[in-house]
């Protein structure tokens, strides 16, 4: 298990029901590049469901149309990208070398996406944390794994100027969505 995990852990308790086994091989075929260890260690520690009713984790495959991690990546880097010709501002982060992509792996109810920067040659376990509000034209980077920025932001380390206040309540929950 993962410090950040078990950091997580103990901030916030994780569902009475273990999650359904998740196939990570053929989940990262469908997706067409590798998911960091750490996520995987938190998909299949709490599942699909939403911590303090604001950030909702995704997993490989849900029961709510559309809002699957392989689902809502699809074409999900290029209607960012149609978005910031728009408004002609893109994150300095975000190259347009090809291989550069946004995969989101979590949403919330005010601010918009999780996401991992992925560039070319670089790790997994090295793809920093992007959270975008919703209008694209606000983000932050952080040079953390999911589980890392999680653990950060709960326990008070992280302080976002896009995610709500709502985060910081002296206990933390997690409601599993139903299967």
């Amino acid at each position: 298990m993962t410090t950040p995990l078990a950091q997580l852990l103990r901030l916030v308790p994780p569902p009475a029901d273990a999650p359904l086994a998740t196939d990570w091989a053929d989940v990262e075929r469908r997706l067409g590049h590798p998911l960091p260890a750490d996520y995987k260690e938190l998909a299949d520690t709490y599942g699909h469901g939403r911590i303090d009713r604001h950030i909702s984790l995704m997993v490989p495959e849900d029961t709510r149309a559309g809002q699957g991690l392989i689902t809502r990546n699809d074409g999900y880097t290029e209607e960012l990208e149609d978005r910031w010709d728009m408004h002609e501002e893109w994150p300095e982060e975000v190259t347009r070398e090809a291989g550069t992509t946004l995969v989101v792996w979590a949403d919330t109810k005010d601010a918009g996406d999780l996401t991992w920067l992925v560039r070319p040659g670089t790790s997994p376990e090295d793809w920093p944390v992007m959270v975008f509000i919703d209008d694209l034209t606000e983000w932050e980077t952080y040079p953390l794994t999911a589980t890392a920025f999680l653990a950060a932001l709960l326990s008070g380390e992280i302080d976002s100027t896009i995610l709500s206040s709502e985060l910081t309540p002296p206990e933390h929950t997690f409601q599993p969505y139903p299967r």
